[in-house]
């Protein structure tokens, strides 16, 4: 975008409303700036501490499970409600 642009919109904003713009423009910049750099980081780490922390190892049903024929059947102590 063409700093032309920018600059005309900013002419039309009121004084009283500049420093809510300066505010804004400078949450883009925190934004911007720690998105690129630590996106990657806090995703690493995220995965890291998972695999530290003793949870369960991806995966699990190469080998298929089991489910009860009766599955979906009630179950005895809801039978008084059918």
């Amino acid at each position: 975008m063409p700093y032309a642009i920018v600059e005309d919109k900013i002419a039309e904003i009121s004084p009283q409303y500049r420093g809510e713009l300066l505010a804004f423009i400078d949450f883009l910049l925190y934004r911007q700036k720690n998105s690129v750099a630590t996106n990657g980081a806090r995703r690493n780490a995220a995965a890291s501490s998972r695999r530290k922390a003793g949870g369960r190892p991806l995966g699990g049903f190469e080998d298929g499970f089991y489910m009860a024929p009766d599955f979906d059947e009630p179950l005895e102590c809801f039978k008084e409600y059918r």
